[in-house]
């Protein structure tokens, strides 16, 4: 661990211990907080912080912290923990927005491709997605990283909070834009979300380990329907 980071954990292990000293969470109640008026430095960079005074002592963000210093920085709402990764670096993490479930009726493949062309907007080829991005859609992938996290919040973003369903080995012609479509190979998995499908081939946009949007990538159908694991993931109603 760098010695930068080693003061950054010591710190936060300092503030940790007066946190749970008696006399400190006796007085919490009498505490005030207001805007710092003094300026922080990283490595001799100035950099900007939404920080407070409390009692004489300057409070920080504990992401704002990770982002500034670079590691890892992750909530997890399952048991409403947060979880410091020194030899990690720092990822956004997306804050998912309330999902709505749209009317069976006004879900089409038209409404699905113009909700992707509109995330294409918002993240072209090359453009790095947040990360991780926690879906409460109750869909097939939690940890919210890779290609099944681009792939989820392209579903969501396409179909709200409908309900997901798992088709093994689907036939071609069932294969609709914004279905997520699985394969395994020797070593792991992959999954694409497709925007067109043609007799031969499907058009997608997909992510790979450094959490890219890629947009335009073909499969074809003889390749995808010979791969072990061939697997679609749909949230049209039936």
């Amino acid at each position: 661990m760098s010695r930068k980071r080693e003061a950054v954990f010591m710190g936060i292990g300092i503030l940790a211990g007066l946190a749970l000293s008696g006399s400190a969470s006796a007085a919490v109640q009498q505490l005030t907080a207001s805007p710092t008026t003094q300026t922080f430095y990283v490595d001799g960079r100035q950099v900007q912080f939404e920080a407070y005074s409390i009692h004489n002592n300057n409070f920080v963000k504990l992401r704002d912290i990770g982002k500034a210093v670079d590691f890892g920085v992750e909530y997890h709402a399952a048991d409403n923990s947060v979880h410091l990764d020194p030899g990690a670096p720092y990822v956004e993490e997306v804050t998912t927005p309330a999902q709505t479930t749209p009317s069976p009726s006004a879900v089409t493949p038209e409404s699905v491709q113009a909700a992707l062309a509109a995330l294409r907007e918002q993240y072209p080829t090359g453009t790095v997605y947040p990360t991780p991005y926690r879906s409460t859609s109750g869909g097939p992938y939690s940890r919210g990283i890779h290609c099944s996290g681009w792939a989820t919040l392209c579903s969501d973003a396409a179909f709200g909070s409908l309900p997901w369903r798992k088709v093994d080995r689907p036939s071609w012609d069932q294969i609709r834009p914004g279905d997520l479509i699985r394969y395994d190979t020797e070593s792991s998995g992959h999954v694409v979300v497709v925007l067109e499908r043609t007799d031969e081939y499907i058009k997608v946009t997909e992510s790979g380990l450094n959490n890219h949007a890629r947009w335009g990538g073909q499969y074809f159908r003889w390749w995808l329907e010979g791969q072990q694991g061939y697997t679609m993931y749909t949230r049209y109603p039936n």
